[in-house]
């Protein structure tokens, strides 16, 4: 376990399709929950249908202390902390800043894990995503962008506008 100092954001693993479930259970507990949220529309001969689906699947996001650890292993639908090692890893405010971010974002974008490779970095210089920096995996006539978030080892493919990036030095 790392060294706790106050509230921090933490990343759970949890059940697929039990995101809001496990929501409703730790904000019963006091304990504040998050995962960002996107509207997705289906559309069917007779009907549409509206639904919000989370945006990185089976994960909730925690922001606890120490006193609050247990209760959220002892949550129904929970797995686990995300952890790096044996050693539990917090999210930091920038990269929940992000996500809530994120969750407004009207392009289109992909999910995938994926393990840190070499690339050339980029940050965002304009729109929703603007100053987020990643590693370019792919370009086409529009780019794809990969954004690390390093605390979970999470990459978020992101299909963006080339004009919208710029190479960083960082």
């Amino acid at each position: 376990m790392n060294t706790w100092v106050g509230k921090q954001w933490y990343a759970v693993k949890v059940k697929y399709k039990s995101e809001k479930v496990v929501i409703a259970q730790l904000e019963r507990k006091d304990i504040e929950a998050y995962t960002p949220f996107r509207r997705y529309t289906s559309r069917y001969l007779r009907k549409i249908v509206r639904r919000m689906v989370p945006v990185l699947s089976t994960y909730v996001f925690v922001h606890i202390d120490r006193k609050q650890y247990v209760s959220v292993l002892e949550t129904e639908h929970v797995f686990g902390f995300v952890k790096v090692g044996k050693l539990l890893s917090p999210v930091t405010q920038a990269e929940m800043d992000i996500l809530h971010r994120i969750e407004g974002l009207d392009e289109k974008y992909a999910f995938k894990e994926v393990r840190y490779q070499t690339g050339q970095r980029v940050h965002v210089n304009n729109g929703a995503l603007f100053g987020m920096q990643g590693i370019v995996s792919e370009v086409k006539s529009k780019g794809r962008l990969i954004v690390n978030f390093d605390s979970l080892g999470i990459g978020l493919q992101i299909e963006i506008n080339v004009n919208q990036l710029e190479p960083s030095s960082v």
